[in-house]
């Protein structure tokens, strides 16, 4: 069976599910900075991704992908 495409979808997104949390508008710099001087990455998806793959690691568990 062909998948159909939807032409509004971003291409990186397609067969992803989304995961939303929220925070305190006042701790999302201190978030962003936290995972930066972490060496996780400079942008939230990017950061906790690569935060939650080092945990999975840990745990001998599938990365992210």
């Amino acid at each position: 069976m062909r998948e159909i495409l939807d032409p509004n979808q971003q291409s990186s997104r397609r067969g992803k599910g989304a995961i939303t949390f929220f925070v305190k508008p006042e701790s999302k710099a201190s978030i962003r900075a936290a995972l930066a001087d972490g060496g996780y990455g400079t942008s939230y998806q990017e950061g906790i991704i690569n935060l939650l793959n080092e945990l999975l690691q840990k745990q001998h568990r599938s990365r992210l992908t």
